[in-house]
């Protein structure tokens, strides 16, 4: 009986950490807005693998800050009601209990959990922000449509591929213990170089690679380097992408 009890707090206290987020202080100075953003776009999933986007967002303070027509209106608070079309597997989580953050604050949301199901989803956000005119408050619905979590193999058309594309995905799993996977796409064949930096700027790792058109792989050994944070990047020419890569054994 103390197994089953054990066992069942593992999981229970498994699944808390892992919908748990905290707002990144990185973007508490901005005025407003969330990251990643529609380039950068969610990191892509495989099927069986824990998957784990974070969002982060900043409430503006005052409705100009969006739309300088609405300028002296003051935002009260935000409310995420629903992240539609998740992949099956996937559900979303709040840094607070009921999704609403009041103007000014930071906050975010974590969708992770295990994909069952290959494809292209495209995600939506149901929001409401509550503002006030004229001594009163008043909703205003929107819906945001720009993300898209690919899980699996979904084919390189999904990617809207045109000559200049050059994407690079978040490694997963991310922090990593002893191998991660990094994608990036590009809309031609092109020689990319890749470079793993630590904090310092030192050079610990670089490849020169020959994409191809679509989607390409980078599998990483992450077991030769020691704990910390890490920025790897791709770079053909004047296009440079940088994400960060936490390692942890």
């Amino acid at each position: 009986m103390k197994k089953i009890i054990l066992l069942l707090f593992t999981i229970i206290s498994y699944n808390i950490a892992l919908s748990q987020c905290t707002p990144d202080p990185l973007y508490a100075d901005s005025a407003w807005g969330i990251w990643p953003n529609e380039q950068t776009n969610f990191v892509s999933g495989d099927i069986g693998v824990a998957y784990q986007q974070i969002v982060n967002f900043k409430v503006p303070i005052d409705a100009g800050d969006i739309d300088s027509a609405f300028a002296g209106v003051p935002v009260d608070s935000v409310v995420l009601n629903n992240v539609q079309n998740l992949p099956p597997g996937l559900s979303y989580a709040c840094d607070v209990p009921s999704c609403t953050w009041y103007g000014d604050s930071a906050g975010c949301a974590s969708i992770d959990g295990m994909p069952t199901t290959n494809g292209s989803f495209q995600i939506t956000l149901d929001v409401t922000g509550w503002v006030t005119l004229f001594f009163n408050p008043f909703p205003q619905t929107f819906t945001y449509d720009a993300y898209v979590i690919n899980i699996g193999p979904v084919g390189i058309d999904s990617y809207h591929l045109n000559s200049n594309t050059l994407k690079l995905d978040q490694a997963i799993p991310n922090p990593s213990n002893n191998e991660c996977k990094i994608q990036f796409v590009t809309g031609k064949n092109m020689d990319i170089e890749f470079r793993l930096t630590n904090l310092l700027g030192e050079i610990v790792e670089v490849r020169q690679i020959n994409a191809s058109r679509g989607v390409n792989d980078i599998l990483l050994n992450t077991s030769e380097f020691t704990n910390g944070v890490y920025l790897y990047s791709i770079k053909n020419g004047d296009n440079h992408l940088t994400k960060r890569l936490i390692i942890n054994h």
